[in-house]
């Protein structure tokens, strides 16, 4: 199904309709009549918060990384967590991943399971901290539910992660108990099981410690309230108010649909649902078009073009036949490739 999305024989004309449908429900020919002069200072602002984000997503992966055990700083994870973004963006299945696992092996000696651990926790936990998220602000703001209840719904949220491995149930043990072993080949089956169980053991010492789920927790909460942030300042330069917390909310539910949608980048589901809520919020159709055209000129772009940039600095260390080679072999060697040996020396490709 993902793989089927991504063709852009499929995806461009469900892109360009959905685009198209927003594009005429808020009339956005009536934009420059309706809204006047755009201020370029917040626009400014919101484009330099991209920044942060990068560096945000680095510090993030680099304390996941260091807390097991394989310590990587925070500079060299910038352009390879920005290449796996863009990546994940643009192809099936977030294979941009095995990009990095790649690179962050043959780089940093961080063995497949242990980044790969890594990364499940990144792209799965934070998506489900979007969603949560979202939900919560959502609600907070529009269905009026008291703060002090909303801010407990957060604090569960972030919990929420380690619950599933404080009581046991790891997701390794059940897919082992999948007797699939007669349909792919009990040793691979063995072996991939093996595979699974050393990452699910992984995730489970990251997830079940405060300190380091509560990191991962506050900085993909930093992200997310830049991204409200950003939005908030589009509309700004566009003359338009947002709450901060309603902003959070209908931003956090349009990108989850568009995660949800399979398209890169979530090219016109995130686009179509954030123009529905922000109607909902009182903006006028034409302002509402605007202000999520102009986001994603603020946010999507800049960080598409960081990662494309990022490639140059990270295609040193691939093999010959690039990116797919790569890709392959870091897809083989999570199919139950142990730990790298002991006297593997982590920076012979730093040197």
């Amino acid at each position: 199904m993902t793989r089927w999305l991504r063709r852009p024989i499929v995806w461009i004309p469900i892109t360009v309709g959905l685009l198209a449908l927003v594009a005429w429900r808020a009339r956005l020919w009536e934009t420059g009549s309706r809204l006047g002069t755009v201020e370029p200072g917040p626009l400014i602002a919101a484009i330099a918060l991209n920044a942060a984000v990068l560096v945000l997503w680095a510090v993030r992966s680099g304390d996941l990384l260091g807390a097991a055990g394989r310590p990587v700083g925070v500079l060299p994870l910038i352009p390879m967590t920005a290449l796996a973004n863009t990546v994940n963006n643009i192809t099936p299945g977030s294979v941009g991943e095995l990009l990095r696992l790649y690179l962050l092996r043959e780089r940093h000696g961080v063995d497949y399971q242990t980044g790969a651990a890594v990364v499940l926790i990144e792209r799965i936990v934070s998506i489900g901290y979007l969603a949560g998220s979202g939900a919560i602000a959502w609600l907070a703001h529009v269905a009026g539910v008291p703060g002090p209840i909303a801010a407990i719904g957060f604090v569960l949220l972030a919990l929420l992660p380690a619950v599933p491995y404080a009581v046991g149930l790891r997701p390794s043990a059940i897919v082992a108990a999948v007797p699939l072993g007669r349909l792919v080949g009990r040793d691979r089956w063995e072996r991939a099981a093996g595979a699974l169980g050393r990452v699910d053991a992984t995730i489970g010492g990251l997830l079940t410690n405060p300190v380091r789920l509560a990191v991962f927790a506050g900085s993909t909460a930093l992200v997310l309230a830049i991204y409200a942030t950003q939005l908030c300042l589009v509309a700004a330069s566009l003359g338009v108010g947002l709450d901060p917390l309603a902003a959070w909310g209908a931003l956090g539910l349009a990108i989850t649909v568009g995660v949800l949608s399979f398209l890169p980048f979530g090219l016109g589901a995130t686009d179509l649902v954030l123009v529905t809520l922000l109607g909902s919020l009182g903006v006028e159709a034409p302002a509402a078009a605007a202000i999520v055209f102009g986001y994603r000129l603020a946010t999507t772009v800049p960080l598409a073009l960081a990662g494309s940039l990022s490639y140059a600095f990270v295609t040193a260390t691939l093999p010959e036949g690039g990116a797919g080679v790569a890709m392959r072999a870091a897809a083989e060697g999570l199919d139950g490739a142990g730990p790298i040996p002991p006297n593997t020396d982590p920076a012979k490709a730093d040197a």
